[in-house]
């Protein structure tokens, strides 16, 4: 039925960007494909194809091609954001800008997925384009992550659960561009600690691999190991054997520098 994809879809994108330990996810996404095939429910199978591709990637198990969409779901705004949410989590960051800005002009005069949706999006284009603003950026780039912010706070106020440590990290982040070390070490733990009581592995994963940039920027290798490896951790938690190993190239160059 047409409630039954409705629900099988949210329960799959929620799950995901819950957190959700990825090869638990990848074989309930595995079930839910087979059960849509034999039923012949084309975008059902379309949605679900999306998604066992963006675990799989995130797992280590898939090719690492953020652009890898059959032809018959390229004109589905999710297949932006899949792509745009695997460019970020892969590291192509000037790729993963240029899909959710494509994405933001595709959906601005129609709705799509959730306002839950519409957090998680404001939260990776914001970290994103700071990953990659320069002095000679457009004012629109540079505009970017201070809009996601504040749709975030706005979501806060509405669920501190789910949103809180979305806007501590990205506060985090724009204070580390700007050079505010001080307050910017102090959100990075806000957002960590935020993140772990609400038991989003990733997102602390995440907001601890931030942090460690932010002390390897400013050349503090000691506080940038500790963060990375708790990044690791996170990530191994997740499932995510992708990230792992990622980390695990950030702390051997640490590693490298520090033997020198």
């Amino acid at each position: 039925t047409t409630s039954g994809f409705s629900n099988t879809i949210h329960h799959v994108r929620i799950a995901m960007t819950a957190g959700k330990h990825l090869p638990t996810l990848l074989k309930t996404v595995e079930h839910l494909l087979g059960v849509m095939k034999s039923h012949g429910n084309m975008m059902a199978i379309l949605h679900l194809s999306l998604d066992l591709d963006t675990i799989s990637i995130l797992i280590g198990k898939g090719s690492s091609d953020y652009a890898k969409v059959q032809d018959k779901a390229l004109e589905l705004p999710a297949s932006l954001y899949h792509q745009a949410f695997r460019a970020f989590w892969i590291g192509h960051s000037e790729r993963c800008h240029h899909l959710f800005e494509k994405l933001v002009e595709r959906t601005k005069n129609h709705s799509w997925g959730s306002r839950h949706q519409s957090g998680f999006q404001a939260l990776y284009h914001g970290v994103n384009a700071l990953k990659i603003m320069k002095r000679t950026s457009s004012q629109q780039m540079k505009a970017a992550p201070h809009n996601a912010l504040q749709l975030l706070k706005i979501l806060s106020g509405c669920s501190q659960w789910n949103y809180g440590n979305k806007v501590q990290l990205l506060e985090a982040e724009i204070l580390s561009y700007e050079g505010r070390n001080v307050e910017a070490k102090e959100a990075y733990a806000s957002a960590i600690t935020s993140a772990q009581t609400f038991r989003l592995v990733h997102e602390q994963g995440l907001a601890c691999e931030r942090a460690g940039f932010h002390f390897k920027k400013i050349r503090d290798k000691k506080s940038a190991c500790d963060f990375f490896n708790q990044a690791k951790e996170c990530y191994a938690e997740w499932g995510s054997q992708m990230k792992v190993d990622s980390i695990t190239r950030q702390l051997d160059t640490l590693r490298v520098s520090q033997a020198r």
